[in-house]
């Protein structure tokens, strides 16, 4: 059935604010080397309307997501976790979801980045069997469900996505042992006085020198009065 007229046009706007469409006459050389390298606005809109009632239908009898508004998974769920892209270039990049849940951020990432390989980390089986089925039905070829814990993970990656799941010391604890060289894991986190606490920690637990860690703040579109931070570790 999908989306109803407002909620696809909602989703189009806000891929549009994200920057996630074909060029533009107007755009510089590296917009559209980069844009180049996603998949057409349009084409992504249909995906992730597919994608959203596959959700939405299997969230009726497999609690994926606390709520049923479609508005709400579209804001808060679609669009935070494409408001990442801005700092990615996955051209053939390796990455890994650690805990995909309901499939945020890896199925919007691999719709948008055809050329990237992502790897949905799900223990929960029936989480995992709702994103195996739903990455068959959307022809998803570069994302692969990994039903296991993430400690149990044995791989290298070029960048490792954390939403909602542990604090800045947990991810970097399990993380480092699986990025390659000249790697980095990206948190979404919300407010900065809980940043600054996890950081706090974080530095009391690791001594490693070669961690380098910054913040950016983050504009969600139709959600930019709530307070949202990328917290990026980079490794040499």
């Amino acid at each position: 059935m999908g989306l109803s007229y407002n909620d696809r046009r909602l989703l189009e706007e806000g891929l549009a604010r994200l920057g996630i469409g074909e060029p533009t006459e107007r755009a510089t050389a590296k917009k559209r080397a980069d844009e180049q390298n996603r998949m057409s606005g349009s084409r992504v809109a249909d995906l992730l309307d597919r994608f959203i009632e596959e959700l939405l239908l299997w969230n009726k009898r497999t609690n994926l997501v606390s709520t049923h508004s479609t508005r709400e998974i579209i804001v808060r769920h679609v669009f935070d976790s494409l408001s990442v892209c801005r700092l990615l270039k996955p051209v053939n990049a390796s990455i890994l979801d650690m805990g995909s849940g309901a499939g945020f951020p890896s199925f919007p990432l691999a719709i948008v980045y055809e050329n990237a390989l992502i790897h949905a980390a799900e223990r929960r089986h029936k989480r995992a069997a709702f994103l195996r089925n739903t990455a068959l039905i959307l022809g998803l070829g570069n994302l692969m469900v990994l039903e296991k814990d993430v400690r149990d993970i044995k791989g290298a990656y070029d960048i490792i996505i954390a939403r909602g799941v542990g604090d800045l010391s947990y991810l970097y604890r399990i993380g480092r042992g699986l990025l390659r060289e000249n790697a980095m894991i990206i948190a979404f986190k919300g407010k900065m006085s809980e940043i600054e606490k996890e950081v706090s920690l974080l530095k009391e637990k690791t001594t490693d020198k070669d961690m380098h860690l910054s913040v950016q703040r983050v504009k969600i579109p139709y959600l930019e009065e709530e307070e949202r931070n990328f917290v990026i570790i980079q490794t040499k």
